[in-house]
This record gives C-alpha cells, structure tokens and sequence, in this order.
C-alpha cells in the first residue's frame, strides 16, 4: 500500500512514524529531505498520483486554495483531511472519496467520519468512529488542542515543586510520571474511588483538592473555547 502525505509538517511527520508496517510513504513538504525505503520525501504534489490513499496535513486556509488541484491529482483515491474546521461538503466540491479525521502529535488516537474511513487509515494506533461531523470538529479540541493545554498543566507542576526546592530535572520526571499514574488510575477508578483510595481525612491531599476545583473550571473553559473556534475555522 501507498500512503500520501501533503503538507508533511509536524503532523505529516507524525503519521508517517507511526504507519502500519508494509506501507511505503511518500511525503510531500516545501524542501526536499533525506528519504529511505519507506519514506519518500518531495516537493512534487503530482507524486501523489501513484498512492492508494491521500492524507492533508495542509492548514486549513492552504488546503482549501489548493483543493481542486488535490482533487485531480486524487482521482478516486480516497483523500483523509487532518484539517482542522474544513467540512465533507466543501471537500465534495472538488475530491471524489472524501474523509476527515483528527489527531495529534502523540498518533495514540485518530478519531474519523465518516465510519468508512476507517479502512483507508494504515497507521498503528487507536481509531476511534465519530458519529457526526459535528462532533469530529470538537475533537480538534480534545484530541489535537489538548496536548499544547495540559502541557501548561504540566509545567505548573514542574514550577510548584522546583519552588519547593525539587531540582528541575527530578521535578520533569516527577510531573510526567504524576501525569501517567493519575490518567491510569483515573481510567481503573473513576475519579470518586481515586480520591477515596488515595485521600486522607484532614490530610494533604484533601487540601491540595480544595485549590484545584478553580483551576478544572478554567480548564473546562480552555478546551470549550478551542471547541467553539474549531467550528469556525
């Protein structure tokens, strides 16, 4: 199988590391680079022409200048949109087998719609159906803005712990390792058995608790608001 990667930026990168095995990648960027046996970089769109599916990793003002000629070079290959806001109708326009999906640079989840789109995406990770389009475009949130959000998270603990005299590199691994253990057992309890387990009557966690609730409210505010400007984009 042939994959087609235009606009192989980060995220074009990103999917190219993670594809099925067997799959040969071409890749298309604005420079030339080093390529091997699996990847093939270039800056010729018409190489696309040769693939058995198409991936955009364009931005979404770049795709949409240049979407009648992806929908020629495309022919009846199915073309999957990674960006971010532009709609099946607009697509249908111009590219005869269209699909969208989401993702970030992690490629541990790609969430897709329609359901078909599934078939025509070779990479190693979890591929979760959207039932709408509309809730495709809210997973440009919570799938591919969240990342560069909770990064913040992250780094506040990493500040709050070198505060109290953490050496910084010991603090990193600490705040990752925090983040990875509340994530799995967050998904083994549920939030109610976490605290349950974990907190003491009067204890420390209990007041750390009780300073955090104003910071998952705005938390709740930064993914809603990348929600709402994913709709409009």
């Amino acid at each position: 199988m042939k994959l087609g990667i235009l606009g192989a930026g980060n995220l074009g990168m990103a999917l190219a590391s993670h594809v099925r095995k067997g799959v040969e990648v071409i890749a298309v960027k604005r420079e030339t680079a080093k390529s091997d046996s699996n990847l093939r970089i270039t800056t010729e769109m018409e190489s696309l022409t040769e693939c058995d599916v198409i991936f955009v990793t364009l931005k979404p003002d770049v795709f949409r200048k240049e979407m009648q000629r992806i929908g020629e070079i495309a022919g009846d290959a199915p073309v999957i949109s990674f960006a971010a806001g532009v709609k099946l109708d607009e697509m249908k326009e111009h590219i005869a087998n269209p699909f969208r999906a989401m993702t970030n640079l992690a490629v541990s989840i790609v969430a897709h719609y329609p359901r078909d789109a599934a078939k025509h995406i070779p990479l190693v990770a979890e591929l979760m159906e959207c039932k709408s389009e509309k809730e495709l475009d809210v997973m440009t949130s919570y799938i591919g803005s969240s990342p560069g959000i909770l990064a913040y998270l992250i780094n506040a603990f990493i500040v709050s712990a070198v505060r109290e005299g953490v050496d910084y590199s010991k603090a990193v691994k600490l705040a990752t390792s925090a983040f990875k253990a509340s994530a799995q057992l967050y998904e083994r309890y549920g939030l109610e058995e976490m605290v349950r387990r974990i907190a003491t009557p009067g204890g420390t966690t209990v007041e750390g608790i009780v300073e955090i609730l104003d910071a998952q409210r705005k938390l709740i505010d930064a993914l809603s608001t990348a929600a709402i400007k994913a709709r409009v984009l």
